[in-house]
């Protein structure tokens, strides 16, 4: 899933790639501030959802969100630690009660200043049960949040007892426990401020949502683009530097790419897994692409209200049926086989966790299919858009030659129609799913995707020991005691398997000869505060 603020803390993430300026290769006419007065075309998946930040939970909107919103912390491109950006200082004394002083002056483009309230009645917004809200879980560490999410019956209050206004540019977050990393946490798409204008009219809002980012919407047809521009007010220390970015939904990634090498498109992060495979892109974008691991991790994700697919033992049969190194030569060679639930990298992995069952051993995997009872087929499902059918077809291949059951791929749906039988619950088979850190933590993978009930846990795993554990790590008062009890957790998942870990990605990464100076984070971003665009 999901932007600029989805990175890890590791040393050294950036990537630079510079290209000599010719002489003939002027730079694009600046105007007002050094604001180039051009475009930057990029490729983009239809939004899943409105832009709304809570509701936001997948990349093709949050690549808009990330440029459209600041929230109280960023992170660095150069290494992903966090900073503050609308937040002047969060300070706490026992990782309970935060204090967090936001900056003054910084205003949404509608011109009103945002302020301590537009923090507050956002969160509250995003809390607020029958609003129905993807990023609402984020919410759950904070005080109050059960008011507004019973068990059963009707919520008690719109507001979270736990947040308290100060003053127009300080408020107070008191959470249920102490949670050493909520102020890393708080960079993400479900922390950012809403202005006013939202609470007051919100479906006049959401026909064109209104943010405090370095970019501002101003327009998006449906399965066609979104054009954002510059907002020259703008108070962060990263000034846009081009006035706009224009980013295109194509039907695929084949005739994005195609796009691409034609010039009729300046930057795609995730290029067609045929060439990559192939070695192609190196040849069509000479000088102008980057390769390597990102933070991003390739799982298949099991339906646990299908039945067959409820079964652990068969999770457990198709993940040691899976030759993770063989088919990693088949898809580009760059992808670290995976050995756990999270990935290298990220501030408290530990290799090694999922032990045997996510190395290939067909015996086993016979033994493990048999004591499931399923017979098949195995239906595996992927969008249109993705390219997964490159890694697809060679897994069913694995898995029909392991375990003698027959396997499908199933790639029908555009991105959308994906979504929403994804979310909806009627897809019919395991599904390729992806993920990307929101923030730099290994609970990020864990949280949002194994809690019961959390945002993005799709596929409706639930597992009360592994709930109490990361209960236990949350409430934990030092970072490091935090870390070691959310390993204790990812070991927990083990034994149920809820998605079959694939990989960390490799991807390959290119622009058009009309880009200078491009950096490329561990998360794909094209940093455009940094990029220059020639003629």
């Amino acid at each position: 899933m999901r932007g600029r603020g989805k990175l890890l803390a590791l040393a050294g993430a950036l990537l630079v790639a510079s290209a000599v300026v010719t002489p003939s290769a002027a730079v694009a006419e600046q105007r007002h501030g050094g604001i180039q007065n051009t475009q930057i075309r990029m490729f983009n998946t239809e939004p899943f959802r409105p832009l709304l930040p809570g509701d936001t939970n997948e990349w093709g909107g949050g690549r808009l969100i990330s440029m459209m919103f600041t929230g109280l912390v960023g992170y660095r491109l150069e290494d992903a630690e966090p900073y503050n950006a609308m937040a002047k200082s969060i300070t706490t004394t026992d990782s309970r009660v935060f204090r967090i002083r936001i900056h003054r002056g910084w205003r949404f483009h509608d011109g009103t200043e945002v302020k301590a309230r537009n923090f507050v009645d956002a969160w509250n917004h995003v809390a607020y049960g029958p609003n129905k809200l993807r990023n609402n879980t984020f919410m759950d560490k904070i005080e109050g949040y059960r008011d507004l999410n019973p068990a059963t019956g009707e919520p008690i209050s719109k507001r979270m007892s736990g947040l308290r206004v100060v003053n127009d540019h300080e408020f107070q977050v008191t959470l249920s426990a102490p949670l050493s990393i909520f102020p890393t946490m708080v960079g993400y798409w479900a922390f950012y401020p809403l202005p006013d204008s939202f609470f007051r009219d919100p479906a006049a809002w959401m026909q064109k949502p209104v943010g405090n980012g370095p970019y501002k919407l101003k327009e998006a047809v449906p399965n066609g683009h979104q054009l954002l521009t510059a907002y020259r007010d703008y108070k962060g220390a990263e000034k846009p530097r081009v006035k706009e970015l224009l980013y295109t939904v194509y039907p695929d990634t084949s005739t994005a790419y195609d796009a691409l090498v034609r010039g009729e498109m300046d930057f795609m992060e995730a290029m067609p897994y045929s060439k990559i495979t192939s070695g192609q892109y190196k040849k069509d974008l000479p000088g102008r692409y980057t390769d390597r691991n990102f933070l991003l991790m390739q799982n298949l994700a099991f339906p646990s209200y299908l039945p067959g697919y409820d079964n652990p033992d068969l999770r457990k049969a198709v993940s040691m049926a899976i030759d993770r190194t063989e088919l990693i030569k088949l898809v580009g060679g760059g992808q670290k086989p995976a050995d756990g639930f999270t990935i290298p990298g990220l501030e408290g992995y530990q290799p090694g966790q999922c032990g045997e069952l996510c190395t290939y051993n067909p015996v086993k995997a016979r033994e493990l299919l048999a004591k499931s009872g399923f017979q098949g087929p195995l239906q595996l499902h992927t969008n249109i858009e993705s390219g997964a059918r490159t890694w697809m077809g060679p897994v069913c291949q694995s898995i029909t030659a392991t375990l003698g059951i027959a396997c499908e791929t199933r790639e029908t749906m555009s991105f959308r129609e994906f979504r929403q039988a994804v979310v909806g619950r009627t897809i019919t088979g395991a599904y390729r799913s992806d993920w990307r850190a929101d923030y730099p933590s290994i609970e990020n993978f864990l949280s949002p995707l194994y809690r019961t009930g959390a945002s993005s846990n799709d596929y409706g795993y639930s597992n009360p020991a592994f709930d109490a554990a990361m209960d236990r790590a949350d409430r934990a008062p030092a970072k490091e005691a935090a870390l070691e009890l959310y390993r204790e957790a990812e070991r927990l998942l083990v034994q149920d398997m809820p998605v079959v870990p694939l990989w960390q990605e490799w991807s390959a990464v290119g622009w058009s000869d009309r880009l200078r100076n491009v950096k490329v984070s561990i998360l794909t971003d094209l940093d455009v505060f940094q990029v220059k665009v020639v003629c």
